[in-house]
C-alpha cells in the first residue's frame, strides 16, 4: 500500500500511481492536481480515498483519519477505536467510504467510562453481558452507566451490543453463512431476533 497525505498526492501523480485511480488532496490543490494529472480522478469533499493499494488524504489532519482507516482494515475496527481513544480524537466517518463499523461509528465522544464499556463489549459481543456486569466493570451503578453511555453514544449498552452482533452476522452471511448459523455465531439463541433487528435497522 502506498499512501499520501495532503500535497503528497502530487508525488504519487508524478510517479504515475494516480493514473486511472481516484484520489484526493488538500482542497486548495485539487484543481492543480487534476490539471497536472488528467488521467487521475480527483475526488472532492472527502477526508481520504482508497483505490486498490493507493490511498490519499485531503489534508494533514485527515491523514490521521486515513491512518485509522488503514488500522481498521488491517487489524479490525476495535483496534482502530482504541487508538483513536488513546489519541483523544474522534473517529470520523469518511464521505467516500461505506458506513463505518459500529465499533467506530459510536466512538465520536471523549467519555472514558463509555469507552471502557465499549472496549469490553467489542471484545465479547457474542457473550451475555448483563448491565450489572458492565456497570461493575467500570465501578458505577447500572443506572449511572445507562445515563453516561446514552449521553456519549446515543444508545443503551444493549443496543450497542446488538448493533455489533448484527454487523458481524451480516458479514458472515455475506460470506455464505445461513441466517441461522450466523445468528448462533454472534450470540443469538436463534435467527428470529437477528431478523427482527435487521428489519428495524
Amino acid at each position: 500500500t502506498v499512501a499520501s497525505v495532503c500535497a503528497g498526492a502530487e508525488a504519487l501523480g508524478r510517479a504515475g500511481l494516480l493514473d486511472g485511480r481516484r484520489c484526493t488532496t488538500h482542497h486548495a490543490l485539487q484543481d492543480e492536481l487534476a490539471a497536472r494529472h488528467p488521467r487521475a480522478t480527483v475526488v472532492r469533499d472527502v477526508l481520504f480515498t482508497t483505490d486498490d493499494r493507493v490511498v490519499t488524504s485531503a489534508g494533514i489532519a485527515s491523514g490521521i483519519d486515513l491512518a485509522l482507516h488503514l488500522l481498521a482494515v488491517r487489524h479490525g475496527p476495535a483496534l482502530a477505536a482504541r487508538v483513536a481513544r488513546e489519541m483523544v480524537i474522534y473517529a470520523r466517518r469518511n464521505g467516500d467510504e461505506p458506513q463505518a463499523s459500529a465499533m467506530l461509528r459510536h466512538r465520536a465522544h471523549l467519555d472514558d467510562t463509555a469507552h471502557r464499556v465499549q472496549d469490553l463489549i467489542d471484545a465479547r459481543f457474542a457473550e451475555r453481558l448483563p448491565l450489572d456486569r458492565l456497570a461493575a466493570h467500570v465501578g458505577v451503578s447500572a443506572r449511572t452507566l445507562t445515563r453516561v453511555f446514552g449521553r456519549a453514544t446515543g444508545l443503551t449498552p444493549l443496543r450497542y451490543q446488538q448493533a455489533l452482533r448484527v454487523e458481524r452476522a451480516e458479514h458472515l452471511m455475506g460470506h455464505g453463512a445461513t441466517v441461522e448459523s450466523a445468528a448462533r455465531e454472534v450470540g443469538f439463541d436463534d435467527a428470529r431476533m437477528l431478523r427482527r433487528l435487521r428489519r428495524g435497522a
